[in-house]
């Protein structure tokens, strides 16, 4: 159908859902999201957002939704508990498929009557939510914001901190991954001694079970069953956008996409970065580090690389960020070897509006993951401030960074590997002018949402 230009340019109705969402979760999906959601009201458009919210108790019938406005957008956000292994209700299963969620997303549905429905994320929500908007002829696009449409733990990380490649024989590897982080020891070694040939015959006979089953048994179901129920969603979306090459690879490995790919990086909110050429000039070389303190982040890989480092080197570490509520083994040995030595330090979390001042302080910004980031919008801030980057050789921030140009890439996991690069920030006098002044300039949350907004109302002026 042929749409006249006037008519293409009328506001919409358009929802955006994420898994998480603000104030209580404020991760680069939820950033995204918030940005995306204000951009597209300044553009003159109504926008909803959709969202999860873990609760320490089962929620009533009556509890499952409920509604709140943070920076003037309004929220829906679907209220559930996590359930346990063996209980009445099937916890693998509601991860992608949450029948609950599905009835009050379609009732949403007919009340706010969406123009466009783009989906940034389905983890204990429902992928079934494509097919609620495909039966009332809404288009529907996704962002890949992390990897949770391959792998049930969203990381493609294994226990031991060795990357997974996604999904093999009906998901067998990923049955022994779960039991190996759920079930007690005994269990875990058990499954772990089974072939994983045999496993895999039984997950497809689990799979081709026409009835789902409950228990162990189900959830079990539920993980053979998982990539096949995805796939058969992600044939409806329109687009699916990918800040990287590397995304869009993952996915089409995995059986997803079928082609509808766009590559389209993420947009940044305009703090006021200033984009200034660093330069060594005799002080303190002035490292940081920003983001969760978590295993699969890497922290503990950056503070052994500066324990490596002779101590009376020009060094200064500015860590920011927190860790999680509940205190590990993690926590305590960071903490520690933090404590133990005076060029690393603590600096607390900070408002997004502060980071152009955080970046400004700090003469590169070091991402040591050791799981496939996609691309982390912490890095696409530090290139707008002119900050360079020392990241790992991984996913989408070897997309990002190219080695010697603009960052110094080194090898997962290697404290080694990156002492040396920044003993070559240290030693090379020109290494750090040469890299700043290379930074990249990234997109906007402007002109991200501009090229969004080109795919909605294309997609909505097919569907009318």
């Amino acid at each position: 159908m042929v749409v006249e230009q006037n008519e293409f340019m009328r506001p919409q109705r358009i929802i955006l859902t994420t898994h998480l969402f603000l104030p209580e979760f404020f991760g680069g999906t939820e950033t995204l999201v918030r940005d995306v959601a204000i951009a597209l009201k300044e553009k003159g458009h109504e926008v909803l957002v959709v969202t999860g919210y873990p609760m320490e108790r089962q929620p009533g019938l009556a509890d499952h939704f409920d509604e709140y406005r943070i920076d003037d957008l309004r929220v829906v956000r679907f209220n559930y508990q996590r359930a346990p292994l063996g209980g009445p209700r099937n916890p693998m299963r509601d991860d992608y498929a949450n029948p609950v969620f599905e009835q009050g997303f379609c009732t949403l549905l007919d009340e706010f009557k969406p123009g466009i429905v783009h989906f940034h994320h389905f983890g204990r929500l429902s992928i079934r939510a494509i097919d609620a908007c495909d039966a009332r002829g809404i288009p529907t696009l996704f962002t890949a914001t992390d990897f949770w449409s391959i792998c049930p733990t969203q990381a493609l990380l294994l226990s031991n901190g060795a990357i997974c490649e996604g999904p093999d024989r009906n998901s067998a590897n990923c049955f022994k991954h779960i039991a190996g982080i759920s079930q007690p020891a005994w269990v875990a070694g058990v499954i772990k001694s089974v072939p994983i040939v045999a496993l895999g015959g039984a997950m497809k006979l689990l799979e081709a079970h026409a009835k789902d089953l409950s228990g162990r048994v189900g959830v079990v179901q539920a993980l053979a069953k998982r990539g096949e129920i995805i796939a058969q969603r992600f044939h409806s979306l329109r687009t699916i956008f990918v800040p990287t090459r590397h995304a869009q690879t993952a996915l089409e490995k995995s059986g997803l996409g079928h082609g509808n790919f766009r590559i389209l990086p993420f947009g940044i909110k305009n703090h006021g970065y200033i984009k200034r050429t660093r330069a060594r000039t005799g002080s303190d070389l002035v490292l940081g580090f920003i983001g969760q303190f978590l295993p699969h982040k890497g922290l503990h890989i950056l503070v052994e690389a500066i324990r490596l480092l002779p101590a009376d080197l020009p060094i200064q570490v500015k860590i920011y960020g927190k860790f999680a509520d509940n205190e590990t083994v993690y926590s305590k040995d960071l903490i520690r070897n933090v404590q133990e030595d005076k060029r690393l330090e603590f600096c607390g979390i900070f408002e997004n509006a502060k980071i152009p001042v955080i970046l400004d302080g700090l003469d590169a910004l070091v991402i040591p993951s050791l799981w496939h980031e996609n691309m982390p919008l912490v890095s696409l801030s530090a290139q707008a401030a002119g900050c360079p980057l020392i990241a790992s050789d991984i996913g989408g921030l070897s997309d990002i960074v190219a080695h010697e140009r603009n960052g110094l890439l080194f090898k997962p996991g290697s404290a080694g590997q990156l002492r040396d690069r920044i003993l070559r920030l240290l030693t090379d006098a020109d290494l750090l002018k040469r890299l700043s002044a290379a930074a990249i300039t990234p997109l906007n949350i402007d002109q991200y949402v501009d090229a969004l907004d080109v795919e909605y109302r294309q997609a909505i002026g097919e569907a009318q």
